[in-house]
Parts: structure tokens; sequence; C-alpha cells
């Protein structure tokens, strides 16, 4: 009985999630990869991202984009990464850095940056005529 699990997101910009990975600290490899479960179970993904334990993060393509696949429940024993927290910071920053991204295509730059209490993010744009 495999253990992994896939969890489809709305990313669809694998560069920005290379982006993302590399600011929150992790490291991974890219190419077909096989991702590590339960009692040496493996899983087939297109990037593996190391969670620093025996037991790995796989990125999957989708129909929408990208997913993640893993071993949940083991990461959040061994590895100390809870899913629903993992996906919410990489759509977190995935989302700023979207949103900068398609910012600056209509001559937009960022000015100032502020995280407020609530854990959100306000931006301060500036296109100059």
């Amino acid at each position: 009985m495999s253990h992994f699990t896939t969890v489809e997101t709305k990313i669809k910009n694998y560069v920005i999630l290379k982006q993302v990975l590399e600011e929150m600290g992790y490291n991974y490899v890219e190419g077909d990869c096989q991702i590590r479960g339960y009692r040496g179970q493996l899983s087939d993904a297109i990037m593996k991202i190391d969670t620093k334990s025996s037991y790995d993060i796989g990125v999957v393509q989708t129909a929408e984009g990208y997913g993640f696949i893993a071993d949940w429940s083991e990461l959040e024993t061994h590895a100390g990464i809870e899913k629903d927290a993992f996906l919410k910071s990489i759509n977190k920053r995935y989302a700023y850095h979207t949103v900068l991204q398609e910012v600056q295509k209509y001559g937009y730059n960022l000015v100032e940056e502020e995280a407020t209490e609530q854990q959100h993010i306000k931006l301060v744009l500036r296109k100059w005529s």
C-alpha cells in the first residue's frame, strides 16, 4: 500500500517555483527522480526536494501545472514538515513573485514592501511615464 499523496496546486511557472524553493532554503535535484517514502517505497517525480531526512518531497507535472507528492505523514513525523504549512508558505511566496513578474511587464517597479501583523504583504508600486 502506497503512502504517497499528490497535492495539486495552481503553480504553473516552473522557474518561479525553483526561485521560491531556493529562497526558502530547500535544495533540489531536477530531472527524472525518485522520491523516498515509507519503508523505502519510491515514486517518480520531475524534481526531488531535499528535506534533510530519509523522506523526500517530489514535484510532479499535472494537467493544471505542477503539484507536490510525498509521504506527508512520515515527513511530518521525521522531518517536521507539515503538508498544509509547507503548501501555504510555497503558495504565498509563489504568488508574491508572480505578482512582481506580472507588474514589471507593465512597467511598474517595486518601491516599498511591508509585512503586516496579519502576515499580509503590502507592495507599493510605481510606474514612471
